[in-house]
């Protein structure tokens, strides 16, 4: 937690926290906990549990920030003490902490799970589900078997098919060398766990035919959006798909050196369905368009797993530090060093940038075993956590993305517009949740332009999708700031 706090203590929404923390907060006030809602609208292309959470918390805890973050930060620590345990139990007590630690200090998770967004407890429930798969399936440990199907059935709850992506590649081995054996204890759980939510909301309250068509819309139906664009981004694609798995990726060949057994044994097998996971969802990532790098953040916790027993391995590597790893070491130095020419002379990338760029500059100077490389590249992410982004985190209040200052600016206005202005507000079109939340708003919204506009007062953004205002909605207000702008409308004829 003490390596996170710089993230977890951002003063502001960032991303699509607000978005979540918006329709969990909704679902509170409404006390309805089957449909989540957006703008007091049904919004499908989740399932609940990370809203329930996020409601939970704000029941129990408040509001507070720090709070509505703590699950997905929980969540990794969860994951770490789970990697850790699995590997200790097979693996030994070096190839255990190696994981753990792998986890708990990836750049990703310090920057990405100590946040109140949806892909973090996915991340972690995905992984952890393949986690016992493999391993329950290499040792023949059908209590294992049953807990992924359990994590499994979570992750469908977290966010749905996506989850499938991921187990593909798992499957594939686990067919082709287990031809699928212990499947049957696997899937009934996860089912069971899905259904449970699913079955009295189909029921109650939505059809599943309109369930489903949201959910391809959400997953295979965004492959009809391919263009060649996206063919020209698959190279910065893959490039991300490593980048996001470092520092251990650095190992992901080491144990295949020298000669090997062609058996495939339970440590291979384990360490095998993990590894096809990953990289088969690079693979089917690539036909999506878009593909932001949070789809890959499972990847940042089964690649620790999967390659921990060679870094384990690396750490006893007798005699000098391998030419290779000593290049790397005096490449980090070298970037350290003309970081720390370069960064006073560009402002906007922080003084806590010349705290990262010192740390990798000296590198070379104090690393000289494979076990001091291992030290290196776990303890580097968390200097930056406290450097970069620590900096970033002081920094943001005043910054071009901050809706702390903006959501003052938009309530100001809407007093002056007179109290009936904030209470009869509604938003028509994709509104900017943090800012809402700054302002101390929910009002209803429709993002998507179902319907006719209604209500006294309308709130709407001017982005890449223009709204469309009727010509009895007259602009009272139009507010331009760093990061968008946006208009307040009123009905001249309301009342009427």
């Amino acid at each position: 937690m003490v390596a996170c706090w710089p993230t977890w203590s951002l003063p502001d929404w960032d991303g699509t926290e607000g978005r979540r923390v918006q329709i969990a907060l909704e679902m509170l006030g409404r006390g309805d906990w089957l449909v989540p809602t957006l703008g007091h609208e049904p919004t499908l292309a989740k399932p609940p549990l990370h809203y329930w959470l996020l409601a939970a918390v704000q029941q129990w805890l408040g509001n507070d920030r720090l709070w509505l973050r703590l699950p997905g930060l929980l969540s990794a620590a969860a994951a770490a003490w789970l990697c850790g345990e699995l590997l200790r139990r097979w693996f030994g007590a070096r190839t255990g902490w190696i994981g753990a630690l792998g986890i708990a200090c990836s750049p990703l998770v310090l920057h990405l799970w100590p946040t109140a967004e949806i892909d973090p407890l996915f991340a972690t429930a995905t992984a952890a589900s393949l986690w016992c798969l493999a391993t329950g399936v290499a040792r023949e440990q059908r209590a294992l078997v049953v807990a992924a199907g359990l994590l499994g059935g979570i992750a469908l709850l977290q966010k749905g098919p996506p989850y499938f992506v991921f187990a593909a590649g798992a499957w594939l081995v686990w067919w082709r060398h287990r031809r699928l054996r212990f499947f049957v204890p696997y899937l009934v759980p996860m089912l069971l766990v899905a259904l449970a939510y699913y079955v009295p909301l189909w029921v109650l309250r939505i059809a599943p035919s309109e369930m489903l068509a949201v959910a391809s819309e959400e997953s295979v139906g965004r492959v009809a959006f391919y263009e060649w664009k996206h063919v020209r981004d698959i190279p910065a694609f893959w490039l991300r798909a490593a980048a996001v798995q470092l520092p251990l990726l650095l190992w992901c060949f080491w144990e295949w050196r020298g000669p090997r057994d062609a058996r495939m044994d339970a440590s291979d097998l384990t360490l095998r369905m993990c590894s096809g996971a990953a990289v088969l969802a690079v693979v089917l990532l690539t036909v999506f368009p878009g593909r932001p790098t949070r789809y890959l953040m499972p990847n940042v916790l089964l690649f620790p797993f999967a390659v921990a027993p060679a870094v384990a391995n690396f750490m006893t590597f007798p005699g000098a530090l391998p030419r290779f790893a000593q290049r790397v070491v005096e490449g980090i130095g070298l970037l350290g060093a003309v970081g720390l020419l370069v960064v006073p002379f560009v402002p906007r990338l922080g003084l806590g940038s010349l705290g990262l760029a010192a740390a990798a500059a000296v590198l070379p100077l104090l690393v000289r075993t494979p076990a001091a490389v291992v030290v290196a590249c776990l303890v580097l992410p968390v200097v930056g956590a406290w450097t970069v982004g620590l900096d970033r985190t002081l920094a943001w209040v005043d910054g071009p993305r901050s809706r702390l200052h903006a959501g003052e600016v938009l309530q100001r206005e809407l007093q002056r517009l007179g109290g009936a202005a904030s209470e009869a507000l509604h938003t028509v079109g994709h509104f900017d949740s943090p800012l809402l939340l700054a302002a101390g708003l929910l009002p209803p919204g429709d993002e998507w332009e179902r319907r006719p506009w209604r209500g006294r007062w309308v709130l709407h953004e001017y982005g890449d999708i223009e709204v469309h205002p009727p010509a009895n909605y007259v602009e009272r207000v139009r507010l331009h700031l760093p990061f968008k702008s946006f208009a307040i409308r009123e009905r001249v004829d309301a009342g009427r």
